[in-house]
């Protein structure tokens, strides 16, 4: 199977590509428009996104551009009738990421978003030592330092901005934790500066469970979950961004003994995991309920903003 990728960012050097060669049977084309590119793992290279999208024959596009370029690129490439994944976030709109999901239902092809961080074996974990039928507090926080000044992030109108950037997380966190919830209530609050987002805070809460979740740009790093029942309190790092290169530790406290008992999970790579869930889709024709979630995930977005 051929997979084009769109873009040669920071991204796919850094986390989709280390992915993508684990598989022995997948092809990787890439269409950039920066310099040349000498890797042996890389089948053919375009310099024209438009040229690649009519030449190859690839059957999935990877789209790694920056933010505002997410939705034309995204069209196009539906429009070729090619299987599409995109960087967060999908669309700077909800009415431009409803047309993307209504092209890819109308075309017959998935759509997906690459947000990976709830693959990781640590989130089973999780789910399966709480109880949500019971009471639960749940706090999260993801706080990245100041970007370097070139990146596209501090660019109102490249997209950038703490919100497009992290309220995927924020969606997915509710999908996660209230998906069987009947009824809960979300309030939010925006930190903005000239109409750019520097921040964005989160408050939900059903009958059971309370889910409070900070992120910000410019600020201490920090990529945290604490949840809290009755008798433990479990803590997570890095838990929006587990490194491929590095265990991570959950950690469960006794509230009663203040006794600690670790947790140690193996490197794992999820962007591996997310792409081998996605290559069987596609194998298969089989990926309604991927572009169903996107779209449960794109509402919350919206009632996000």
């Amino acid at each position: 199977m051929k997979i084009l990728i769109l873009g040669n960012s920071s991204i796919f050097n850094r986390k989709i590509f280390p992915a993508l060669i684990k598989f022995k049977n997948i092809d990787i084309e890439l269409a950039t428009r920066g310099k040349n590119i000498k890797n042996l793992e890389i089948s053919k290279i375009y310099k024209n996104y438009s040229e690649a999208l009519e030449k190859s024959k690839a059957k999935i596009v990877y789209i790694s551009l920056i933010n505002s370029k997410h939705y034309y690129w995204g069209l196009k490439a539906l429009n070729k009738n090619k299987h599409i994944i995109i960087d967060k976030p999908i669309t700077l709109s909800f009415k431009n990421s409803l047309n993307l999901l209504n092209k890819a239902k109308e075309k017959q092809l998935l759509i997906a978003e690459s947000t990976v961080f709830h693959f990781h074996k640590q989130f089973d974990q999780i789910l399966s030592l709480i109880n949500l039928k019971k009471k639960i507090s749940i706090k999260t926080f993801f706080h990245i330092p100041r970007l370097n000044k070139n990146n596209y992030r501090n660019s109102i109108d490249l997209g950038g901005g703490c919100f497009n950037d992290m309220s995927t997380y924020a969606a997915y966190l509710i999908n996660i934790f209230f998906n069987k919830e009947i009824d809960f209530k979300i309030k939010k609050k925006h930190y903005k500066k000239e109409n750019y987002s520097y921040g964005f805070n989160i408050l939900v809460q059903s009958k059971k469970i309370l889910l409070r979740s900070s992120f910000k740009f410019n600020s201490k790093y920090k990529n945290i979950i604490i949840i809290e029942d009755n008798k433990y309190e479990y803590i997570s790092e890095y838990v929006f961004s587990p490194p491929i290169d590095k265990s991570l530790v959950l950690k469960q406290i006794n509230k009663i003994s203040k006794k600690e008992k670790l947790i140690y999970y193996s490197k794992e790579n999820v962007f591996y995991k997310f792409f081998k869930i996605i290559f069987k889709k596609v194998e298969l024709s089989n990926f309604n309920k991927i572009n169903n979630k996107l779209m449960v995930t794109e509402k919350l977005r919206n009632e996000l903003s």
